[in-house]
């Protein structure tokens, strides 16, 4: 491999508009330095690749004979078989960069993303009677922790290696056992009790007990990302084996459903001894998959083959990671390989596929960031924003899977007022003028994902005189340095998941509200969660929305739906909350 790497550095150097079979000038000095090595190390090159037939090099004898070298092998053939071998290795990473370093000029990057994509999807092991399904993704794995995730593909692989103690059925609502067979309350929801199952093994077979639980609460207690979901918890004890109860300061009817989230997915005591470092390489539950490789080009998933709940029918997920500039070349979003899918909804067939709509949707908003001096502390100018933004226009000009303006956290179906949805106004021109907002320019910062809508925002704040720079990068680096947040959010557990939006110390909504507005939503959320009827926490929650609303803290823009295509000879295939395929129950036929 590092011959012929070193074939394509010359081939590059010397011969990269002459093509192979030419004859290019390269002094010994110059090939040392294209290879970074002295002449003695570059004149062992050369003879190596003379020996094994990748140049043929002629040294110059005497004052003005130059020395020649010719190319033998065809750079983009090279280019395409190599990086071929190393996907096929499992190594990715060399792959692409392969290409990346060497592929300019030549159509081995097209070529070799064509390839990829025969790869993907549903097909058998060769050499064994194994089924495996390879999925491409243009994101990295962040972190597998729980008490530290808070991206939903990340909390879709936790899923898929840890259990929780009870789950939520989503189609229903309901409450179901997992780690835990039964359980009960006290009389106010400050005491919930857990039976655990027996026999529930860890990967390592290690089998479970209370002991485990008990740790796994008091680590996501401690100082955690998602600590915000043990915010009340006054102890927690193993009262046997298999009984762990856990006392709460305050009421929580809603406990069942936080002990439902992925936050609360349990862990073995003590890591296994090792340090977090060690164990979050390569971590280890009681789900359905376990890790057998994990690096930045791919997770390599194996089915648990003990698992308590029935095997997967899969034997192995592959989950290959594209650098995004190599997928928007290549296209990758239009690859029908069960990428990226919530709920089901509807079901179409399209040209031999079958179309996914989601149930659950994506809402964009911007947030002010009411920590930083600048145009966004004047609640004048926030209405004014908010006036000028037509929603309908956005989902008109951007169209995709936009569909709706949003009037909130989740879509509603009443009508409302409180959103202009007609375009220019003379009169917001004149208060922008008049209030002196044409005058010093504010920063949005927005992921790529919603860089269209940044941009079109951008647009509507300049046509109307208001100075705005947008900065396309992670929000959650630069919070503080910019003066307004989008971002989308999707609510997979509802209730659960907004107070998680409010209450996560790194949430964009925490984060950017005022001080103020922060410990009254803390406030009353405990006031939800001690209503034991769903209906009375609605009712919070929607006054906690229409303060925030009211106030213009945050601006409620669109909401989004999600669609995916898988192929009809795939079965079993069912979509998580988190918008993903539940890799367990797949299946071909």
């Amino acid at each position: 491999m590092l011959t012929i790497e070193r074939y394509l550095t010359l081939y590059g150097r010397f011969a990269s508009e002459l093509g192979a079979g030419a004859a290019a000038e390269a002094s010994l000095e110059k090939i040392a330095e294209a290879l970074y090595c002295t002449e003695r190390n570059a004149k062992l090159v050369l003879r190596k690749l003379s020996e094994e037939g990748f140049i043929e090099w002629k040294a110059g004898r005497g004052r003005g004979n130059r020395s020649q070298i010719t190319f033998r092998k065809d750079r983009e053939k090279l280019l395409l078989d190599l990086s071929r071998q190393y996907a096929e290795d499992g190594d990715y990473n060399k792959a692409f960069h392969l290409l990346q370093n060497f592929g300019e000029g030549t159509a081995a990057n097209e070529k070799f993303m064509e390839w990829m994509r025969g790869s993907f999807g549903f097909h058998k092991q060769q050499g064994k009677l194994a089924d495996v399904l390879r999925l491409p993704i243009t994101r990295t794995i962040m972190t597998l922790d729980p008490a530290e995730c808070i991206f939903s593909f990340d909390a879709h692989i936790i899923q898929q290696i840890c259990d929780r103690l009870v789950v939520l059925e989503e189609n229903t609502g309901r409450i179901l056992p997992c780690i835990a067979h039964e359980w009960e309350c006290n009389e106010d929801a400050t005491a919930w009790t857990f039976h655990l199952r027996k026999s529930v093994l860890f990967h390592d077979g290690t089998e479970l007990t209370a002991a485990d639980v008990v740790f796994t609460i008091e680590r996501l207690r401690s100082g955690k990302i998602n600590s915000w979901i043990m915010r009340s918890l006054d102890r927690v004890e193993a009262i046997s084996e298999r009984i762990v109860r856990i006392q709460l300061h305050k009421p929580n009817w809603l406990f069942l459903k936080y002990a439902c989230s992925v936050v609360m997915s349990i862990l073995p005591s003590g890591l296994l001894g090792q340090s977090e470092e060690m164990f979050w390489k390569r971590p280890i539950g009681t789900g359905p998959f376990q890790i057998e490789e994990w690096n930045s080009a791919r997770l390599l998933l194996e089915a648990n083959v003990q698992y308590f709940q029935s095997r997967p029918l899969l034997d192995q997920v592959e989950i290959v990671h594209v650098p995004q500039h190599e997928a928007l070349k290549a296209n990758v979003a239009s690859w029908k390989q069960l990428i990226c899918n919530p709920k089901q909804l509807a079901v179409m067939e399209e040209n031999g596929w079958i179309k996914l709509e989601s149930k659950n949707v994506c809402t964009s908003m911007l947030s002010f960031n009411m920590q930083r001096a600048g145009l966004q502390q004047s609640e004048m100018f926030r209405s004014i924003l908010d006036q000028l933004l037509d929603r309908n226009r956005m989902i008109r000009e951007l169209g995709g899977y936009r569909y709706m303006l949003a009037k909130g956290f989740f879509p509603k179906s009443e009508p409302f007022e409180g959103i202009r949805e007609t375009g220019c106004d003379e009169e917001l021109r004149k208060q922008i003028v008049r209030y002196g907002f044409n005058q010093s320019p504010i920063t949005l910062c927005s992921h790529t994902s919603n860089e269209a809508d940044a941009r079109w925002i951008q647009k509507q704040c300049t046509d109307y005189g208001i100075k705005m720079q947008v900065r396309v990068e992670s929000p959650e680096n630069v919070l503080d340095e910019v003066d307004l947040t989008l971002y989308s959010l999707v609510f997979p557990e509802d209730e659960v998941s907004l107070i998680e939006s409010c209450e996560q110390e790194d949430s964009f909504l925490k984060r950017l509200m005022t001080p103020e507005l922060s410990v009254w939503t803390l406030d009353r959320f405990d006031e939800a969660l001690a209503c034991r009827n769903s209906p009375d926490r609605m009712a919070i929650y929607t006054e906690i929305e229409e303060r925030i609303r009211e106030e213009y803290q945050v601006l409620f823009l669109l909401h989004s739906k999600f669609y995916t295509d898988y192929h009809p000879s795939l079965k079993g295939v069912r979509i998580n909350s988190l918008g993903w395929i539940d890799f367990k129950h797949i299946w071909r036929a």
